[in-house]
């Protein structure tokens, strides 16, 4: 485990699974869930506080897509059967490139594998910890000799022991299908409009908000907190799973599923990069 801190920051994190954070604490209070001992010993990537999003994410459906005019079949999740799910970034050990006290940096040289994403790429994850937030540059470079599909994101799971009351400004929500796969763009009304600042209600949100401003407020008991993306992040999942003491705000560089079009006007697909050519952005988390 590598631990940076600064003043009342504190972070964990494995770089055996994911470079994943472990835990993020501001002066002893956890501002991300904290990852099980049992999980950090048997390096279940699925439990701990945060992890990338590398090379896409959230859902590709059935793990199947096609690119360039071939067809590929990726695993399925085991979280999701029914779909490839949150990239393969988040599984892999990666490299210890530089640690000090307040800064760390983290970076992943993927080979592509049998059932695993086909496009060789080079990832990394800097993360430093300021006086007043937690800043995460984190980015991907194409490294094999042909075009390619690319995606970033990060998956934080924040604590809900209290109240939460959200805020933030986006141009659409996409709608569903049965298989929780993004099919069409709607207004984010009613349950699903957050732009005046209101609590987490009761009921499910699992979905995907495209043309995100690029901040989140996150009010509870206690400080107020900032989650912010750079201009690669124009989109935000939101997850808010009943009766859990946490909820998921990822900051993403495209919807669920884009790498396979579905008509909609708004949808915008994934980056495509040439050889040599990276997709990378910030990530902070910000004392109010």
């Amino acid at each position: 485990m590598i631990e940076i801190h600064n003043g009342g920051w504190h972070l964990g994190i494995e770089p055996a699974i994911g470079a994943s954070i472990a835990w993020f604490r501001h002066e002893g209070h956890s501002i991300l869930r904290e990852t099980p001992d049992d999980a950090i010993s048997c390096l279940d990537g699925r439990a701990f506080s945060a992890f990338p999003l590398i090379p896409f994410s959230n859902r590709i459906r059935a793990g199947n897509f096609s690119f360039d005019g071939e067809n590929y079949m990726l695993a399925r999740d085991a979280e999701d059967p029914r779909h490839a799910l949150h990239g393969t970034a988040r599984f892999k050990p990666w490299h210890v490139e530089r640690q000090d006290a307040d800064n760390a940096r983290f970076t992943l040289d993927y080979v592509p594998q049998a059932g695993d994403w086909p496009f060789a790429y080079e990832a990394w994850q800097d993360f430093s910890l300021l006086p007043d937030r937690l800043h995460l540059v984190i980015g991907m470079r194409n490294t094999g000799n042909a075009d390619a599909p690319a995606g970033i994101g990060l998956h934080p799971y924040f604590t809900r022991h209290d109240p939460v009351f959200l805020s933030f400004e986006a141009d659409y929500v996409w709608g569903k299908d049965a298989a929780d796969i993004p099919t069409h763009s709607e207004p984010d009304a009613g349950r699903f409009d957050f732009l005046k600042r209101r609590p987490i209600g009761d009921g499910l949100i699992d979905n995907d908000y495209g043309g995100w401003d690029g901040i989140l407020d996150i009010t509870r008991g206690g400080p107020r907190f900032r989650l912010a993306g750079s201009a690669a992040f124009t989109h935000l999942v939101l997850f808010t799973p009943d009766e859990k003491p946490y909820f998921a705000a990822e900051p993403v560089s495209h919807r669920p599923d884009a790498i396979n079009p579905n008509g909609d006007p708004k949808d915008h697909g994934m980056a495509v990069l040439r050889p040599g050519e990276s997709l990378a952005g910030v990530v902070e988390i910000i004392l109010l």
